[in-house]
């Protein structure tokens, strides 16, 4: 809860899943990320659907036994950056995924963070996995093959962590 003005965005691929649900209110703390996946080899950071894509990933990773982290940011302004940079110093590596353009994108923004809070921490360069620096394409087939998925989750933390 806050006392500001709140924008909340859905993403509406997300309207089709179904999930569990607590009891009673629930409230998720503004500014505050979730810690969706613990692990040790990696820290996978998404938003929304990339983060739902990093439990996949993460899933198909342990089968090549790489343990990965998967942090939900959950809100992204205000970021949560201490359990981001406590994640990469734990883990070592950093993966983010995220659906907008590379150049002004979440993704860009909490790499240029553990760059300059976190650096000694890295062990790897930072991956990200973003959409290419262009317009969205019209078709579906495209548009899937444009934007993050599970798949190019893995690539990039096998990559990170060299395997």
């Amino acid at each position: 809860r806050d006392g500001n003005p709140v924008i909340f965005c859905e993403h509406l691929a997300m309207y089709q899943l179904k999930d569990e649900m607590p009891e009673g209110e629930h409230v998720v703390p503004i500014g505050k990320a979730n810690i969706s996946r613990r692990g040790k080899d990696v820290t996978i950071v998404g938003a929304s659907m990339t983060a739902r894509q990093a439990l996949v990933a993460a899933e198909e990773l342990a089968k090549d036994g790489i343990d990965a982290e998967v942090v939900d940011l959950r809100t992204i302004s205000p970021l949560d950056e201490t359990t981001i940079l406590q994640s990469v110093a734990k883990t070592g590596r950093l993966v983010v995924a995220d659906e907008a353009n590379p150049v002004c994108g979440i993704a860009t923004h909490v790499a240029g963070i553990v760059a300059s809070k976190g650096f000694s921490s890295l062990h790897a360069p930072v991956e990200l996995v973003t959409p290419p620096h262009s317009p969205v394409p019209f078709s579906p087939v495209l548009e899937d093959a444009y934007l993050p998925s599970p798949e190019k989750i893995v690539a990039a933390a096998r990559k990170a962590c060299a395997r």
